[in-house]
């Protein structure tokens, strides 16, 4: 072995997570020991892990797997809405009982005011999240998307049918915040980042995809049950939600955050203990989370007192990156294609209906695809270069679909139309696969438990004031500029990697607590991305460690 200075196993500097261990090159046998020497970013942690033996087809184990594909279902409302208008907007029934046209301010205040109820629902969903747990987060926005879904499918007039948008839009927020703040926070530490993936790609894609997919089966139904029927569907996940969503337990953070300390434990040994009290992982999970607390009790504010996001140096960095991925995000491009696919078919020559439904549908497919085998490299990869890579890939994509926009001018040659589409399709892929499952996750993982719902809702705040004004933007841009819209869009590319660049953090292979750590320190991208050499043997933990 190389003559470095040990270390010892109780390092804070940096402690690793099963799912951040790195294995070595080599894997060598001492003594009767099956021991191995291995990367780490986290040394307590693979300490604890190494002698727990974690068994991950335990009974305990698969209910954890319940539990988070449960809490994806909260994101199917957001996906779904992110489609349903979109197929929707390819309807001559829903367009001619309505009087909206694909282009114009109209149709932008139409998919807009989602966005507005967002705003609104941004204001609440910090305070119930915390003050009546994360369970109760999903079960209120699952009630508001089921009132918002059957006004939709009812109304009779644009101005009912805009009210129902908006309600739907107050409760997406409240309920996604309290689902991945409750996935983060319950998953079991070594696949923490795939369940937080899955989360955003599972939840997004069935929904999306279930939307176009209805859409495009009830779009020759000659009445306006071809556009009645999605928004139906629309609130079966949240009426499924809230029923059974009282019958998961709750987080153990927030139970200790309100001094519930049986409970909590109870949760800890049951779920990342496989029922043993005596659990390595549970007893260090317990005491860095205590710790935490107690360390935020100082500074913590009051429900509707924001101020606490920026109070700290630490938290204004935090909130920075959130800034950055909330809020380019809406403005590089992808938001534009998930609504508006079927008006930007229209500007290079796709005008037939059934061809714009069938693209958006297939785009969801090709998109679903891309973001699971992204959400099992969020873990392998890492944070940052999904993240990094991803904005400069799509950027380096969206210059052909620029090109081919200003060439068209609406009036494109078929190979040059599916070479649009093509690039359309491309984007979508690497979007789906570096960005759609950390755009849940990595805000989450960021935030210190005492404004992780807080800054949660102040991440679907900032996110739903973008959206909106792309929204309403999008279309009518659309009209009076045509192709140049693309070009806006890709220098934003460019600016949002440089940006992001300098400042995005590594949260793989750490546990959330250690986390904090990374942004108290002076240079936290460097910090975050410190590795520690270790000696591991199953069943006795670590033997040895390096810095």
């Amino acid at each position: 072995m190389a003559s470095k200075d040990p270390v010892g196993t109780s390092t804070n500097a940096d402690k690793p997570t099963h799912e951040g261990v790195e294995m070595a090159a080599t894997a060598t046998a001492r003594s009767d020991i099956d021991v191995k020497e291995v990367n780490v970013r986290s040394v307590e942690l693979t300490d604890a892990l190494a002698k727990d033996k974690p068994n991950y087809r335990s009974r305990s184990q698969i209910a954890l797997y319940a539990f988070m594909l449960f809490g994806t279902l909260n994101g199917c409302m957001s996906g779904y809405d992110g489609s349903v208008m979109s197929s929707i907007n390819a309807m001559y029934q829903w367009h001619d009982f309505f009087g909206v046209g694909k282009t114009g301010s109209t149709i932008g205040l139409v998919m807009a005011i989602y966005t507005a109820g967002q705003i609104t629902g941004s204001f609440f969903s910090g305070f119930i999240v915390d003050t009546f747990g994360r369970r109760a987060g999903m079960a209120i926005g699952s009630f508001f998307i089921i009132v918002g879904s059957v006004v939709q499918a009812s109304s009779n007039t644009l101005a009912a049918f805009i009210a129902g948008r908006f309600i739907v839009g107050i409760g997406v927020p409240i309920s996604t915040t309290g689902a991945p703040t409750y996935i983060v926070e319950m998953a079991y530490p070594t696949w923490r980042g795939l369940a937080g993936g899955m989360y955003n790609v599972l939840g997004w894609y069935i929904g999306s995809l279930t939307a176009t997919w209805s859409c495009y089966g009830t779009a020759n139904i000659p009445n306006n049950w071809s556009w009645r029927i999605p928004f139906i569907i629309q609130a079966a996940p949240a009426a499924f939600i809230a029923s059974l969503v009282w019958f998961i337990p709750e987080s153990p953070r927030w139970l200790l955050a309100k001094n519930r300390v049986d409970e909590a434990k109870r949760v800890l040994i049951k779920y990342h203990g496989n029922g043993n009290p005596d659990s390595a992982l549970v007893k260090l999970e317990f005491e860095e989370i205590q710790h935490s607390l107690e360390a935020e009790a100082e500074t913590r504010g009051k429900w509707w007192d924001y101020k606490i996001l920026l109070k700290t140096r630490a938290n204004r960095y935090r909130m920075w990156i959130i800034f950055l991925v909330a809020v380019f995000a809406q403005f590089v491009g992808g938001a534009v294609i998930s609504y508006y696919l079927p008006s930007i078919l229209e500007t290079v020559g796709i005008t037939s209906s059934s061809q714009q439904l069938l693209m958006n549908a297939l785009n969801q497919i090709f998109s679903f695809s891309g973001g699971i085998v992204g959400a099992f490299f969020v873990d392998k990869i890492g944070r940052r270069p999904l993240l990094l890579w991803g904005i400069f890939l799509t950027g380096l994509v969206y210059i052909p679909i620029n090109v081919l926009a200003a060439l068209s001018n609406g009036h494109i040659s078929q190979a040059s139309g599916y070479a649009f589409i093509a690039m359309i399709f491309l984007y979508s892929i690497i979007w789906s696969f570096s960005w759609t499952p950390l755009q849940a996750l990595y805000p989450a993982e960021i935030l210190s438990n005492d404004i992780r719902a807080k800054g949660i809702a102040a991440d679907k705040f900032v996110s739903s004031i973008a959206s909106f004004i792309n929204m309403y933007a999008t279309p009518i841009a659309l009209h009076n500029i045509g192709w140049k819209m693309y070009t806006v869009f890709l220098v934003l590319h460019f600016l949002h990697w440089v940006l992001m660049y300098f400042v995005t953090v590594e949260t793989k292979g750490k546990t959330l607590e250690e986390l904090e750590e990374v942004f108290e320190d002076p240079k936290p991208v460097k910090r975050s991305k410190q590795i520690s050499r270790v000696v591991v043997g199953s069943g006795i933990g670590i033997k040895e460690a390096y810095a």
